[in-house]
Formats: C-alpha cells, sequence, structure tokens
C-alpha cells in the first residue's frame, strides 16, 4: 500500500511539473487550452516540440456554446485596455478625498 501511495505521488508530481513548467515558451496548460480537443492538442504539442509550424486549430468552444475565453478579440495595440472614463476617475478621486479628510475613529 506504501509503494502505490509513493508511486501516486511521483506521478502527481511529474504531472505537476509537465503541467506548470514551460517549454518552448508556454506549458502545457497553455497548450491545452488554446487546442481543440485533445487530437489537436496532441498534434500541436509534438510540432511544437519538433520545431515545425504548428497547424491552425479551430476556435474552441466553452460551455454550453459559447466562445472560449481565450479566444475573445484582444484590443488593438493602440486601444487602452480598460474602458473607465473621465467622469469615474473624477468621482473615484471625491470618494477618496472624502475617505482621506475624515479622520479615523477608533
Amino acid at each position: 500500500m506504501l509503494k502505490l501511495l509513493k508511486l501516486a505521488v511521483l506521478l502527481g508530481l511529474v504531472a505537476g511539473f509537465l503541467f506548470l513548467l514551460p517549454f518552448g515558451g508556454r506549458t502545457l496548460f497553455d497548450r491545452w487550452q488554446a487546442a481543440a480537443g485533445p487530437a489537436d492538442f496532441a498534434a500541436r504539442t509534438w510540432a511544437e516540440m519538433q520545431g515545425t509550424p504548428r497547424p491552425a486549430a479551430p476556435p474552441r468552444k466553452g460551455k454550453a456554446g459559447r466562445p472560449h475565453a481565450g479566444a475573445e478579440p484582444q484590443p488593438a495595440p493602440d486601444q487602452p485596455l480598460e474602458s473607465t472614463s473621465e467622469a469615474d476617475r473624477k468621482a473615484l478621486d471625491r470618494l477618496l478625498d472624502q475617505q482621506l479628510a475624515e479622520k479615523p475613529k477608533r
């Protein structure tokens, strides 16, 4: 029983290292999220390990037919990543000024 437990711990550590340590710039977990399925994952990972250009993957679907979170379009490089308006910033500044002006109650 102890040998079986040691084997399970060893396999868990190896699997953890394989999925969390990057090789070729990406981890296996990143590759799994980018792949359309197990066959695509295996083909693309093998192609990256050999250094050949990987085949294009079809978009992966998430739960209930929604597009996968990684497939969301990224903003253009010159566009800001946040959508906070100037009015939102001014309102936040007013709230912070009010909070900082009040003395702490102890």
